[in-house]
Protein backbone atom coordinates (compact mmCIF):
# COMPACT_ATOMS: atom_id res chain seq x y z
CA UNK A 1 0.00 0.00 0.00
CA UNK A 2 1.32 3.45 -0.68
CA UNK A 3 2.64 5.82 1.63
CA UNK A 4 0.20 9.10 2.35
CA UNK A 5 1.09 11.71 0.15
CA UNK A 6 2.83 14.60 1.05
CA UNK A 7 1.13 18.33 0.74
CA UNK A 8 2.35 20.59 0.07
CA UNK A 9 2.24 23.38 2.53
CA UNK A 10 3.50 27.19 3.06
CA UNK A 11 7.76 27.71 3.86
CA UNK A 12 8.37 27.40 7.34
CA UNK A 13 11.58 29.07 9.25
CA UNK A 14 14.47 27.48 10.19
CA UNK A 15 13.87 25.18 12.89
CA UNK A 16 15.67 24.71 15.86
CA UNK A 17 18.86 22.02 15.33
CA UNK A 18 20.52 21.02 18.66
CA UNK A 19 22.23 17.70 19.79
CA UNK A 20 25.14 15.99 17.46
CA UNK A 21 24.65 18.19 15.09
CA UNK A 22 26.68 21.04 17.05
CA UNK A 23 29.65 18.48 17.35
CA UNK A 24 29.45 17.85 13.40
CA UNK A 25 29.57 21.47 12.85
CA UNK A 26 32.73 21.89 14.65
CA UNK A 27 34.49 18.68 13.25
CA UNK A 28 33.78 20.68 9.66
CA UNK A 29 35.33 23.68 11.05
CA UNK A 30 37.87 22.38 12.50
CA UNK A 31 38.97 20.67 8.77
CA UNK A 32 38.09 24.13 7.62
CA UNK A 33 40.76 25.94 9.64
CA UNK A 34 43.19 23.29 8.33
CA UNK A 35 42.15 23.86 4.97
CA UNK A 36 42.49 27.61 5.15
CA UNK A 37 46.03 27.35 6.89
CA UNK A 38 46.96 25.62 3.47
CA UNK A 39 45.43 28.40 1.67
CA UNK A 40 47.54 30.46 2.60
CA UNK A 41 50.58 29.11 1.46
CA UNK A 42 49.00 29.44 -2.20
CA UNK A 43 49.12 31.66 -5.21
CA UNK A 44 45.70 33.63 -5.91
CA UNK A 45 45.69 31.55 -9.28
CA UNK A 46 46.36 28.31 -8.00
CA UNK A 47 43.36 28.97 -5.81
CA UNK A 48 40.98 29.90 -8.36
CA UNK A 49 42.19 27.05 -9.84
CA UNK A 50 41.51 24.14 -7.54
CA UNK A 51 37.93 26.07 -7.38
CA UNK A 52 37.33 25.72 -11.05
CA UNK A 53 37.78 21.84 -10.71
CA UNK A 54 35.40 21.60 -7.71
CA UNK A 55 32.61 23.53 -9.86
CA UNK A 56 33.46 21.39 -13.13
CA UNK A 57 32.74 17.97 -10.84
CA UNK A 58 29.77 20.07 -9.82
CA UNK A 59 28.56 20.65 -13.39
CA UNK A 60 28.92 17.25 -14.05
CA UNK A 61 27.32 15.25 -11.26
CA UNK A 62 24.35 17.46 -11.05
CA UNK A 63 23.24 16.23 -14.43
CA UNK A 64 23.94 12.87 -13.61
CA UNK A 65 22.06 12.78 -10.80
CA UNK A 66 19.17 13.86 -13.19
CA UNK A 67 19.60 11.23 -15.30
CA UNK A 68 20.34 13.71 -18.33
CA UNK A 69 23.14 11.56 -19.50
CA UNK A 70 25.72 9.19 -18.27
CA UNK A 71 29.50 9.64 -17.50
CA UNK A 72 32.24 7.32 -16.71
CA UNK A 73 34.64 7.90 -14.01
CA UNK A 74 37.65 8.13 -16.47
CA UNK A 75 35.84 10.91 -18.59
CA UNK A 76 34.45 12.71 -15.88
CA UNK A 77 37.89 13.45 -14.42
CA UNK A 78 39.62 14.28 -17.84
CA UNK A 79 37.26 16.89 -17.60
CA UNK A 80 37.22 17.77 -14.37
CA UNK A 81 41.00 17.99 -14.58
CA UNK A 82 41.63 19.44 -18.30
CA UNK A 83 38.17 21.37 -18.36
CA UNK A 84 35.34 21.23 -20.31
CA UNK A 85 36.17 21.09 -24.23
CA UNK A 86 35.43 19.26 -27.17
CA UNK A 87 38.35 17.66 -27.60
CA UNK A 88 38.76 16.05 -23.70
CA UNK A 89 35.38 14.92 -24.20
CA UNK A 90 35.62 13.36 -28.09
CA UNK A 91 38.73 11.38 -25.95
CA UNK A 92 36.31 9.62 -24.16
CA UNK A 93 34.07 8.97 -27.06
CA UNK A 94 31.20 9.10 -24.89
CA UNK A 95 30.09 12.77 -24.64
CA UNK A 96 28.02 14.12 -27.28
CA UNK A 97 27.74 18.08 -28.14
CA UNK A 98 24.55 18.35 -26.84
CA UNK A 99 25.74 17.00 -23.42
CA UNK A 100 28.87 18.74 -23.12
CA UNK A 101 26.62 22.25 -23.50
CA UNK A 102 23.88 20.87 -20.85
CA UNK A 103 26.97 20.71 -18.74
CA UNK A 104 28.84 23.60 -19.73
CA UNK A 105 25.47 25.38 -18.86
CA UNK A 106 25.63 24.05 -15.82
CA UNK A 107 28.84 24.78 -15.06
CA UNK A 108 28.80 28.76 -16.12
CA UNK A 109 25.65 28.76 -13.91
CA UNK A 110 27.77 27.75 -10.96
CA UNK A 111 30.36 30.55 -12.20
CA UNK A 112 28.18 32.96 -11.94
CA UNK A 113 26.94 32.36 -8.60
CA UNK A 114 30.79 32.61 -7.35
CA UNK A 115 30.76 35.81 -8.97
CA UNK A 116 27.33 37.24 -7.23
CA UNK A 117 28.58 36.43 -3.84
CA UNK A 118 31.92 38.27 -4.63
CA UNK A 119 29.88 40.79 -5.60
CA UNK A 120 28.61 40.82 -2.23
CA UNK A 121 25.17 40.09 -3.46
CA UNK A 122 22.55 37.62 -1.53
CA UNK A 123 19.63 35.68 -2.41
CA UNK A 124 16.98 37.73 -4.82
CA UNK A 125 14.33 36.55 -6.59
CA UNK A 126 15.95 38.11 -9.68
CA UNK A 127 19.33 35.82 -9.11
CA UNK A 128 16.83 32.72 -8.76
CA UNK A 129 15.24 33.27 -11.90
CA UNK A 130 18.60 34.59 -13.64
CA UNK A 131 20.18 31.40 -12.60
CA UNK A 132 18.04 29.29 -14.08
CA UNK A 133 18.07 30.27 -17.38
CA UNK A 134 21.65 29.93 -17.55
CA UNK A 135 21.68 26.04 -16.41
CA UNK A 136 19.00 25.43 -18.43
CA UNK A 137 19.91 27.58 -21.42
CA UNK A 138 20.31 24.73 -24.19
CA UNK A 139 17.05 22.45 -22.87
CA UNK A 140 14.11 23.29 -25.01
CA UNK A 141 12.00 20.59 -24.00
CA UNK A 142 10.95 18.97 -20.93
CA UNK A 143 8.44 15.74 -20.66
CA UNK A 144 4.84 16.85 -19.24
CA UNK A 145 1.42 15.25 -19.47
CA UNK A 146 -1.73 16.14 -20.97
CA UNK A 147 -4.87 16.19 -20.06
CA UNK A 148 -5.33 12.61 -20.77
CA UNK A 149 -2.06 11.69 -18.38
CA UNK A 150 0.12 10.78 -21.62
CA UNK A 151 4.30 11.78 -21.16
CA UNK A 152 4.20 14.66 -23.76
CA UNK A 153 7.35 16.94 -24.69
CA UNK A 154 6.51 20.67 -23.34
CA UNK A 155 9.07 23.62 -24.32
CA UNK A 156 10.65 24.92 -21.20
CA UNK A 157 11.16 28.96 -21.06
CA UNK A 158 14.13 29.48 -18.70
CA UNK A 159 13.86 31.61 -16.04
CA UNK A 160 10.22 31.75 -16.36
CA UNK A 161 7.87 30.41 -13.17
CA UNK A 162 5.89 27.22 -14.29
CA UNK A 163 2.68 27.46 -15.43
CA UNK A 164 1.26 23.68 -14.02
CA UNK A 165 1.32 22.11 -11.37
CA UNK A 166 4.63 19.36 -10.90
CA UNK A 167 4.69 16.82 -8.06
CA UNK A 168 7.05 13.40 -7.83
CA UNK A 169 6.72 10.12 -6.48
CA UNK A 170 9.25 8.88 -4.07
CA UNK A 171 10.34 5.11 -3.56
CA UNK A 172 7.91 4.38 -1.46
CA UNK A 173 4.67 5.29 -3.30
CA UNK A 174 4.29 8.64 -1.69
CA UNK A 175 3.18 11.30 -3.60
CA UNK A 176 5.20 14.91 -2.87
CA UNK A 177 2.65 17.97 -3.94
CA UNK A 178 5.13 21.14 -4.71
CA UNK A 179 3.76 24.85 -4.34
CA UNK A 180 0.72 25.66 -6.58
CA UNK A 181 1.77 27.80 -10.09
CA UNK A 182 0.00 30.86 -8.67
CA UNK A 183 1.35 30.97 -5.55
CA UNK A 184 5.28 30.61 -6.68
CA UNK A 185 5.78 34.45 -7.11
CA UNK A 186 4.69 34.60 -3.13
CA UNK A 187 6.73 31.51 -1.90
CA UNK A 188 9.90 32.62 -3.39
CA UNK A 189 9.74 36.04 -1.77
CA UNK A 190 8.52 34.37 0.96
CA UNK A 191 11.70 32.09 0.71
CA UNK A 192 14.43 35.28 -0.20
CA UNK A 193 13.36 36.65 3.50
CA UNK A 194 13.28 33.78 5.86
CA UNK A 195 16.80 33.10 4.26
CA UNK A 196 17.97 36.36 5.46
CA UNK A 197 16.51 36.03 9.04
CA UNK A 198 19.25 32.45 8.95
CA UNK A 199 22.26 34.50 8.74
CA UNK A 200 23.25 33.55 12.46
CA UNK A 201 23.11 29.83 11.49
CA UNK A 202 25.71 28.17 10.27
CA UNK A 203 26.28 28.07 6.59
CA UNK A 204 25.94 24.20 6.60
CA UNK A 205 22.49 24.40 8.05
CA UNK A 206 21.19 27.71 6.01
CA UNK A 207 22.43 25.41 2.72
CA UNK A 208 20.54 22.72 4.26
CA UNK A 209 17.55 24.88 4.81
CA UNK A 210 17.74 26.82 1.21
CA UNK A 211 18.01 23.41 -0.90
CA UNK A 212 15.42 21.82 0.84
CA UNK A 213 12.40 24.96 0.84
CA UNK A 214 13.15 25.35 -2.45
CA UNK A 215 12.55 21.97 -3.71
CA UNK A 216 9.37 22.39 -1.63
CA UNK A 217 8.32 24.98 -3.68
CA UNK A 218 9.66 23.51 -7.53
CA UNK A 219 9.57 27.06 -8.80
CA UNK A 220 10.16 25.85 -12.43
CA UNK A 221 8.97 23.65 -14.91
CA UNK A 222 11.97 21.50 -14.69
CA UNK A 223 15.58 22.23 -13.50
CA UNK A 224 14.36 22.77 -9.67
CA UNK A 225 17.22 19.95 -8.71
CA UNK A 226 19.84 21.56 -10.50
CA UNK A 227 19.25 25.28 -9.13
CA UNK A 228 18.56 23.41 -5.76
CA UNK A 229 22.02 21.63 -5.61
CA UNK A 230 23.98 24.90 -6.99
CA UNK A 231 22.25 26.90 -4.09
CA UNK A 232 24.04 25.38 -2.11
CA UNK A 233 26.65 26.63 -2.47
CA UNK A 234 25.23 30.36 -2.17
CA UNK A 235 25.53 29.92 1.91
CA UNK A 236 28.67 27.95 1.76
CA UNK A 237 30.67 30.67 -0.70
CA UNK A 238 29.60 33.36 1.69
CA UNK A 239 31.30 31.49 4.50
CA UNK A 240 33.99 30.49 2.83
CA UNK A 241 33.71 27.25 2.60
CA UNK A 242 34.23 24.59 -0.16
CA UNK A 243 32.05 23.70 -3.17
CA UNK A 244 30.31 20.78 -2.11
CA UNK A 245 29.54 17.92 -4.81
CA UNK A 246 26.77 15.42 -4.94
CA UNK A 247 27.91 12.73 -7.08
CA UNK A 248 26.43 9.64 -8.47
CA UNK A 249 27.30 7.28 -5.72
CA UNK A 250 25.41 9.56 -3.26
CA UNK A 251 22.35 9.73 -5.09
CA UNK A 252 19.74 7.57 -2.93
CA UNK A 253 21.12 8.53 0.55
CA UNK A 254 20.48 12.36 -1.25
CA UNK A 255 17.40 11.55 -1.69
CA UNK A 256 16.76 9.51 1.41
CA UNK A 257 18.00 12.61 3.39
CA UNK A 258 15.49 14.97 1.21
CA UNK A 259 12.48 12.69 1.87
CA UNK A 260 12.99 12.88 5.78
CA UNK A 261 13.30 16.41 5.00
CA UNK A 262 10.00 16.08 3.36
CA UNK A 263 8.64 14.61 6.83
CA UNK A 264 9.69 17.18 8.46
CA UNK A 265 13.27 16.37 9.96
CA UNK A 266 16.01 18.58 8.33
CA UNK A 267 19.00 17.29 10.20
CA UNK A 268 19.85 14.11 8.11
CA UNK A 269 19.83 16.38 5.32
CA UNK A 270 22.10 18.58 7.54
CA UNK A 271 24.81 15.69 8.49
CA UNK A 272 24.67 14.74 4.73
CA UNK A 273 25.97 18.01 3.69
CA UNK A 274 28.71 18.11 6.13
CA UNK A 275 29.06 15.13 4.86
CA UNK A 276 30.19 16.31 1.88
CA UNK A 277 31.75 19.49 3.15
CA UNK A 278 34.08 17.13 4.84
CA UNK A 279 35.12 15.59 1.96
CA UNK A 280 35.22 18.78 -0.14
CA UNK A 281 37.61 20.12 2.45
CA UNK A 282 39.75 16.76 2.89
CA UNK A 283 40.20 16.95 -1.14
CA UNK A 284 41.29 20.13 -1.52
CA UNK A 285 43.64 19.54 1.46
CA UNK A 286 45.50 16.57 -0.01
CA UNK A 287 46.45 18.18 -3.01
CA UNK A 288 48.71 20.95 -2.71
CA UNK A 289 49.15 23.27 -5.17
CA UNK A 290 50.66 20.60 -7.90
CA UNK A 291 48.51 21.92 -10.59
CA UNK A 292 50.10 25.02 -10.75
CA UNK A 293 51.40 26.13 -13.69
CA UNK A 294 53.51 29.30 -13.97
CA UNK A 295 55.64 29.94 -17.00
CA UNK A 296 59.12 29.88 -16.63
CA UNK A 297 62.09 28.06 -14.97
CA UNK A 298 62.15 30.99 -12.71
CA UNK A 299 58.85 31.29 -12.03
CA UNK A 300 58.44 27.58 -11.20
CA UNK A 301 61.25 28.44 -8.65
CA UNK A 302 59.89 31.26 -6.93
CA UNK A 303 56.34 29.65 -6.66
CA UNK A 304 57.51 26.32 -4.82
CA UNK A 305 60.12 28.73 -2.64
CA UNK A 306 57.11 30.66 -1.22
CA UNK A 307 55.11 27.58 -0.65
CA UNK A 308 58.34 26.21 1.33
CA UNK A 309 59.06 28.70 3.06
CA UNK A 310 55.53 29.38 4.08
CA UNK A 311 55.26 25.64 5.22
CA UNK A 312 58.04 26.35 7.56
CA UNK A 313 56.85 28.84 9.02
CA UNK A 314 53.91 27.23 9.80
CA UNK A 315 54.82 24.45 13.07
CA UNK A 316 54.56 21.28 11.63
CA UNK A 317 56.40 19.68 13.95
CA UNK A 318 53.42 20.79 16.37
CA UNK A 319 50.80 19.16 13.80
CA UNK A 320 52.73 16.04 13.35
CA UNK A 321 52.80 15.01 16.99
CA UNK A 322 49.26 16.25 18.08
CA UNK A 323 48.29 14.50 15.17
CA UNK A 324 49.96 11.39 16.38
CA UNK A 325 48.73 11.60 19.86
CA UNK A 326 45.19 11.99 18.65
CA UNK A 327 45.51 8.81 16.55
CA UNK A 328 46.92 6.66 19.38
CA UNK A 329 44.52 7.26 21.37
CA UNK A 330 41.72 6.39 18.62
CA UNK A 331 43.48 3.40 17.85
CA UNK A 332 43.64 1.99 21.58
CA UNK A 333 40.10 2.48 21.59
CA UNK A 334 39.65 1.04 18.47
CA UNK A 335 41.81 -2.26 19.82
CA UNK A 336 39.70 -2.28 23.00
CA UNK A 337 36.07 -2.12 20.96
CA UNK A 338 37.07 -4.57 18.36
CA UNK A 339 39.08 -6.87 20.94
CA UNK A 340 35.84 -7.17 22.63
CA UNK A 341 33.34 -7.48 19.71
CA UNK A 342 35.99 -10.17 18.36
CA UNK A 343 34.76 -12.60 21.24
CA UNK A 344 31.49 -12.22 21.36
CA UNK A 345 31.38 -12.96 17.25
CA UNK A 346 33.01 -15.98 17.75
CA UNK A 347 30.69 -17.15 20.43
CA UNK A 348 27.72 -16.78 18.33
CA UNK A 349 29.36 -18.33 15.00
CA UNK A 350 30.05 -21.04 17.23
CA UNK A 351 26.86 -22.20 17.35
CA UNK A 352 26.43 -23.12 14.13
CA UNK A 353 30.44 -24.23 13.68
CA UNK A 354 32.27 -25.27 16.80
CA UNK A 355 35.57 -24.80 14.84
CA UNK A 356 34.77 -20.68 14.31
CA UNK A 357 37.33 -18.30 15.54
CA UNK A 358 37.70 -14.77 16.09
CA UNK A 359 41.16 -12.82 16.44
CA UNK A 360 42.15 -9.74 16.23
CA UNK A 361 45.40 -7.77 15.37
CA UNK A 362 47.13 -4.54 15.31
CA UNK A 363 50.02 -1.68 14.38
CA UNK A 364 51.27 1.84 14.55
CA UNK A 365 53.95 3.54 13.80
CA UNK A 366 56.66 3.31 14.28
CA UNK A 367 56.21 -0.74 14.71
CA UNK A 368 57.36 -2.24 11.21
CA UNK A 369 53.64 -4.02 10.97
CA UNK A 370 52.29 0.12 10.34
CA UNK A 371 53.10 -0.82 6.98
CA UNK A 372 50.59 -3.66 6.34
CA UNK A 373 47.66 -3.57 4.27
CA UNK A 374 48.82 -0.60 2.01
CA UNK A 375 46.74 -2.08 -0.82
CA UNK A 376 43.86 -2.17 1.16
CA UNK A 377 43.52 1.43 2.37
CA UNK A 378 44.86 2.90 -0.52
CA UNK A 379 41.45 1.41 -1.99
CA UNK A 380 39.43 2.46 0.69
CA UNK A 381 40.62 6.62 0.67
CA UNK A 382 40.11 5.99 -3.09
CA UNK A 383 36.72 4.94 -2.51
CA UNK A 384 36.41 8.12 0.20
CA UNK A 385 38.11 10.56 -2.36
CA UNK A 386 40.98 11.45 -0.68
CA UNK A 387 45.15 10.64 -1.04
CA UNK A 388 46.18 8.64 1.90
CA UNK A 389 49.87 9.28 2.85
CA UNK A 390 51.23 6.19 4.36
CA UNK A 391 54.84 6.50 4.55
CA UNK A 392 55.29 5.59 7.66
CA UNK A 393 52.23 3.36 7.78
CA UNK A 394 49.06 3.51 9.45
CA UNK A 395 47.08 3.10 12.99
CA UNK A 396 45.43 -0.01 11.75
CA UNK A 397 43.17 -3.05 13.33
CA UNK A 398 42.64 -5.52 11.75
CA UNK A 399 39.52 -8.37 12.90
CA UNK A 400 39.22 -11.93 11.43
CA UNK A 401 36.46 -13.89 11.27
CA UNK A 402 36.60 -17.41 10.20
CA UNK A 403 33.59 -20.01 10.09
CA UNK A 404 32.44 -22.84 8.06
CA UNK A 405 35.95 -22.47 5.26
CA UNK A 406 35.43 -18.75 4.98
CA UNK A 407 37.29 -15.95 6.28
CA UNK A 408 36.02 -12.04 7.03
CA UNK A 409 38.72 -9.60 6.76
CA UNK A 410 37.51 -6.31 8.59
CA UNK A 411 40.16 -3.56 8.67
CA UNK A 412 39.94 0.27 10.51
CA UNK A 413 42.73 2.52 9.87
CA UNK A 414 43.54 5.75 10.86
CA UNK A 415 45.95 7.76 8.38
CA UNK A 416 47.64 10.92 7.25
CA UNK A 417 45.54 12.67 4.82
CA UNK A 418 48.12 14.97 2.36
CA UNK A 419 51.40 15.21 1.49
CA UNK A 420 53.63 16.45 4.66
CA UNK A 421 52.36 17.19 7.82
CA UNK A 422 48.68 18.87 7.13
CA UNK A 423 47.44 17.79 11.09
CA UNK A 424 44.70 15.91 9.55
CA UNK A 425 44.09 12.24 9.83
CA UNK A 426 41.19 10.43 8.31
CA UNK A 427 39.73 7.12 9.66
CA UNK A 428 38.48 4.56 7.10
CA UNK A 429 37.01 0.81 6.80
CA UNK A 430 37.82 -2.03 4.63
CA UNK A 431 35.87 -5.11 4.23
CA UNK A 432 36.89 -8.47 2.17
CA UNK A 433 35.32 -12.19 2.17
CA UNK A 434 37.96 -15.06 1.50
CA UNK A 435 37.85 -18.76 1.29
CA UNK A 436 39.84 -19.66 4.11
CA UNK A 437 42.31 -22.21 2.90
CA UNK A 438 45.46 -23.48 4.69
CA UNK A 439 49.11 -22.58 3.92
CA UNK A 440 49.78 -26.19 2.90
CA UNK A 441 46.90 -25.22 0.32
CA UNK A 442 48.09 -22.08 -0.57
CA UNK A 443 46.54 -19.93 1.61
CA UNK A 444 43.88 -17.69 1.47
CA UNK A 445 41.47 -16.79 -1.69
CA UNK A 446 40.00 -13.54 -2.14
CA UNK A 447 35.94 -14.14 -3.16
CA UNK A 448 34.81 -10.46 -2.75
CA UNK A 449 35.21 -6.97 -1.44
CA UNK A 450 32.29 -6.20 0.50
CA UNK A 451 32.52 -2.73 0.02
CA UNK A 452 32.54 -2.16 -3.63
CA UNK A 453 29.23 -2.60 -4.64
CA UNK A 454 27.31 0.21 -5.42
CA UNK A 455 25.61 2.69 -2.75
CA UNK A 456 27.43 0.27 -0.32
CA UNK A 457 30.63 2.63 0.30
CA UNK A 458 31.12 3.33 3.73
CA UNK A 459 31.36 6.47 5.37
CA UNK A 460 35.06 7.94 6.63
CA UNK A 461 35.80 10.46 9.16
CA UNK A 462 38.30 12.95 9.49
CA UNK A 463 40.30 13.87 12.05
CA UNK A 464 42.35 17.48 12.75
CA UNK A 465 44.99 17.31 15.31
CA UNK A 466 42.81 19.34 17.66
CA UNK A 467 40.46 17.12 18.16
CA UNK A 468 39.39 15.14 21.07
CA UNK A 469 38.81 11.47 20.78
CA UNK A 470 35.86 11.73 23.69
CA UNK A 471 34.45 13.92 21.69
CA UNK A 472 34.48 12.32 18.00
CA UNK A 473 34.44 8.81 19.57
CA UNK A 474 30.04 8.25 19.12
CA UNK A 475 30.74 8.76 15.15
CA UNK A 476 33.81 6.63 15.59
CA UNK A 477 31.42 4.17 16.74
CA UNK A 478 28.84 4.80 14.49
CA UNK A 479 30.91 4.30 11.62
CA UNK A 480 32.26 0.89 12.80
CA UNK A 481 29.05 -0.59 13.99
CA UNK A 482 27.09 0.32 10.21
CA UNK A 483 29.94 -0.97 8.61
CA UNK A 484 30.91 -3.97 10.33
CA UNK A 485 27.14 -4.93 10.20
CA UNK A 486 27.05 -4.18 6.14
CA UNK A 487 30.56 -7.04 6.47
CA UNK A 488 28.94 -9.75 8.63
CA UNK A 489 25.15 -9.66 6.63
CA UNK A 490 27.84 -9.99 3.20
CA UNK A 491 29.78 -13.02 5.48
CA UNK A 492 26.73 -14.84 7.01
CA UNK A 493 25.44 -14.58 2.95
CA UNK A 494 28.76 -16.63 2.02
CA UNK A 495 28.78 -18.56 4.58
CA UNK A 496 24.65 -19.79 3.45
Amino acid sequence: MPAPSVHWKPIEPLPELNGELTTRLAGVDALKSAWEELQETLSPGEIEAALKRRLRRHAIETGIIERLYEMSWGVTEALVAEGLTSEVAMAGGEVTDSTLAIITDQFEGLSYLVDWVRADQDLSVHFVRSLHQLIVRHQEHHEGRDQFGRTVSIALSPGQWKEQGNRITRQDGAAIEFCPPMLVDDQMERLVELYKQTEGAHPVIRAAWLHHRFIQIHPFADGNGRVARALTLLSLQRGHYAPIVVDRLQRTTYIESLDAANDGDLRPLVRFFAHLEEKALRAEIQTPALHAQPSGAIAVARAYATRLKAREVSDWALKAARGAELADAVHQRLVDYLGKTSVELEQVYREIDSRASGSLDSAKPPAQKAAYWHGQLVHAANLADFFTNLTNGSWWVRLHLRARGFLLRFIVAVQKVGQGETGVMAMTVFGEVLNAGSPAEGGSSLLFRVFDRPNNVPDSITFVYTDDVETRWPEVEQLIETSLSSAISAFSEQLA
